[in-house]
C-alpha cells in the first residue's frame, strides 16, 4: 500500500470507516475499495459513475485500454472538494437541496412508472397473432379517385343506376399504379386511413361505397375480395406488432392508473373561479388573474393558484384548453405525490444514486462559489495565450487547383500528352473532363490537405504554381491536377480568434486555480491507494 502521510491516522480512519460501513446495507467489499480519502473509500462503483458522467463509455467491459489511475486521481480530487464543501455546509444550501429533491422526484417517478405501468404490461403470443390477423388481413379494392365532391357524386349516381364500376375506375389516376395481372389494389387494415377503413369494412365483396373524402381527394371504393393474413409473413412483422401492442397497452394502463389516482385523491376545485376565467376577457382582467393568489385547485397540502393557472393557459383558449391545462397539472401532482409517498429514496440502489448525485451537485456548487470567483481573465491574458499557443490557431496550407477527370487511363494519357505539348488546361477541362468543375474550366477552388485525395496529398507539396501532376487514380476514375496557387501554413489573426482564445485562456486559469485548491487540500488529507484492488480493477480493461 502507498501511504501518503500520517500512517497511523490513516489506518485508524480506515478501520473506523469499515466499522461504520459494516452496519450499512451498501457496504463495499474490501476488493471494491480502490482508495481511501480521510478514511472514506473510493470504490469501483465511484469510478464507473465517473466514467458514465464523462461520457467515455456505457459498458465498462467494452474498453481494452483506459487510464484508470487518472480516473482514480480525479475521484480522489473530487472527494477532497466534496469534503471541503460539506465542511462549509454547502449541502444545506437551498439551491443544492432543491436540485437533490428534484432528482429524488424524477427518480421516484421513473420507479413508480416501472412498477405500476411497465411491469404490469405484457404482450402474449396470442395478442400478437390476434393483432396480426385483424390488422394484416388483406382487402382487394378497386378505386375511383376524383378532385371534387361534385364529380364524385355524379359518378356515384351513375354507378347506382347500373353503370360499370370498372369503366369509371380505368379513367382516373388511382388505377394508374395497378400492377398488371393484379386484382385491384391490395390493402391491409393497418395501411388504410380511418375513413377508408370504415368504408371498406362495411362492404361485402362486390359492393361499392358512398363518396369518401381522404387527403383532399374524393373516392368511391369497391370491395373485390378479402383474404386472411398469410401465416408465413407473421415473423417478418412480429417485432413491429409487439412494439405497437406494448405501446398501446402502456397507454391503456397509464390511463387506468391515472383514473385510479384521481378517484383516490381528495381534490378540491373552485368551479366558480374556474368558470370566470374566459377567453373573451379583457387585458385588464387577464392582468388581475395573473396576480390572483387564491387557490383554484387543491390536492392535499398543495395548491395551484389562479395566477399560476392563468400563466399556463395558451394565448387562445377555450373550455377544452382550460380542462386540459387543469388535468395535466393535476395528473403531474398526483403522480408526484404517489411516487414520493412510496419513499423509494430509502431503497439501497436509489440511496446510493442520490448520494452520488448530491456529491456532484455539492462539488459543482463549490466550484461555482469558491473557485470561479477567483478567476479573472484580462485582455492581456487572452493576447498572451494567443501568442504563446500559435499551434492552436494555425491556418493549414491551402491549394487552389484545376482538375480534369477521365473515365479511363487511355483517355488520361491522351490528355496528359496534349498538356505536355502545350494545350490549354482550361480548354481541355471544358471539353474532356467528366466532373462538375468542367464547366468552370476545371477550377475546383481552394482545398486543404484534408480535402485532397490521398494520392494528391503525397505529391502536392512537390508542385509549384503552374505545375501539372501525373495521372492520379481516384475512386475508379483518372485525374490530372494543375496547381494554380498555394498559401503556406500560417496563424489566424488575433481578432479572428479572440473569442476562442479567451475561452482557452479561461480554461487554463481555471485548471491552475482548481489544482491550487486541490494541492492545498491534499496537505491536510490522509490518502491511501489500494494497489492490489486497483490492479485487479485495471485487469477488467485488458481482457
Amino acid at each position: 500500500m502507498k501511504k501518503i502521510n500520517k500512517l497511523l491516522i490513516c489506518v485508524l480512519c480506515s478501520v473506523f470507516c469499515l466499522l461504520i460501513f459494516s452496519s450499512c446495507a451498501t457496504t463495499p467489499k474490501q476488493g471494491d475499495m480502490l482508495a481511501f480519502v480521510d478514511g472514506e473509500p473510493v470504490t469501483k462503483e465511484d469510478i464507473e459513475y465517473a466514467l458514465q458522467i464523462s461520457h467515455r463509455r456505457e459498458d465498462l467491459s467494452a474498453a481494452k485500454t483506459l487510464d484508470i489511475s487518472r480516473y482514480i486521481q480525479q475521484a480522489i480530487d473530487n472527494r477532497l472538494i466534496i469534503h471541503e464543501a460539506l465542511r462549509m455546509g454547502m449541502d444545506e444550501f437551498p439551491e443544492v437541496q432543491q436540485k437533490v429533491q428534484a432528482f429524488i422526484l424524477r427518480e421516484s417517478v421513473v420507479r413508480l412508472y416501472n412498477e405500476e405501468i411497465v411491469e404490469k404490461v405484457s404482450v402474449t403470443e396470442e395478442d400478437i397473432i390476434n393483432y396480426y390477423k385483424e390488422n394484416y388481413e388483406r382487402s382487394a379494392l378497386d378505386l375511383i379517385e376524383v378532385e371534387t365532391e361534385e364529380e364524385a357524386g355524379e359518378i356515384l349516381a351513375k354507378l347506382k343506376s347500373g353503370e360499370d364500376f370498372g369503366e369509371f375506375s380505368r379513367k382516373y389516376p388511382a388505377n394508374s399504379a395497378k400492377k398488371e395481372g393484379q386484382e385491384g389494389f391490395i390493402f391491409t387494415r393497418k395501411s388504410m386511413s380511418p375513413a377508408i377503413q370504415e368504408a371498406v369494412y362495411s362492404l361485402k365483396p362486390g359492393e361499392f361505397s358512398d363518396v369518401i373524402k381522404a387527403r383532399n381527394k374524393y373516392y368511391i371504393i369497391k370491395l373485390i375480395s378479402r383474404q386472411e393474413a398469410p401465416d408465413e409473413e407473421l415473423d417478418s412483422v412480429r417485432g413491429n406488432i409487439e412494439r405497437a401492442l406494448r405501446k398501446q397497452k402502456i397507454k391503456e394502463r397509464s390511463d387506468e392508473y391515472l383514473a385510479q389516482l384521481h378517484e383516490e385523491a381528495d381534490v378540491k376545485i373552485n368551479k366558480e373561479i374556474l368558470s370566470s376565467i374566459t377567453a373573451d376577457a379583457t387585458d385588464e382582467e387577464r392582468e388581475q388573474w395573473l396576480k390572483d393568489e387564491r387557490p383554484l385547485i387543491e390536492v392535499g397540502n398543495e395548491a395551484l393558484s389562479v395566477g399560476d393557472f392563468a400563466a399556463m393557459l395558451p394565448p387562445r383558449y377555450g373550455d377544452k384548453a382550460k380542462e386540459n391545462t387543469l388535468k395535466n397539472w393535476l395528473d403531474r401532482k398526483l403522480v408526484d405525490r404517489e411516487a414520493l409517498s412510496r419513499h423509494y429514496e430509502r431503497r439501497t440502489d436509489l440511496k446510493d444514486k442520490i448520494a452520488r448525485y448530491e456529491n456532484q451537485v455539492v462539488k459543482n456548487t463549490f466550484i461555482k462559489k469558491i473557485i470561479v470567483p477567483e478567476i479573472t481573465v484580462t485582455d492581456k491574458d487572452v493576447e498572451d495565450y494567443y501568442l504563446s499557443h500559435p499551434e492552436e490557431f494555425a491556418k493549414p496550407p491551402r491549394y487552389r487547383i484545376q482538375q480534369i477527370t477521365l473515365k479511363s487511363r487511355e483517355e488520361a494519357e491522351d490528355v496528359l500528352n496534349s498538356l505536355k505539348a502545350g494545350a490549354n488546361f482550361s480548354w481541355l477541362a471544358k471539353r474532356r473532363s467528366t466532373d462538375p468543375a468542367a464547366a468552370r474550366g476545371g477550377v475546383a477552388g481552394w482545398k486543404t490537405r484534408e480535402q485532397l485525395p490521398g494520392s494528391l496529398v503525397e505529391i502536392i507539396d512537390t508542385l509549384k504554381p503552374g505545375d501539372i501532376s501525373p495521372i492520379l487514380e481516384v475512386d475508379n476514375v483518372y485525374r490530372i491536377i494543375r496547381l494554380m496557387e498555394k498559401i503556406k501554413k500560417g496563424v489566424k489573426e488575433f481578432d479572428e480568434v479572440k473569442l476562442f482564445a479567451g475561452r482557452a485562456a479561461y480554461k487554463e486559469k481555471y485548471r491552475a486555480t482548481y489544482n491550487e485548491y486541490i494541492n492545498k487540500l491534499k496537505e491536510d488529507a490522509v490518502i491511501e491507494i489500494n494497489d492490489q484492488a486497483l490492479r485487479s480493477f485495471e485487469e477488467i480493461f485488458k481482457k
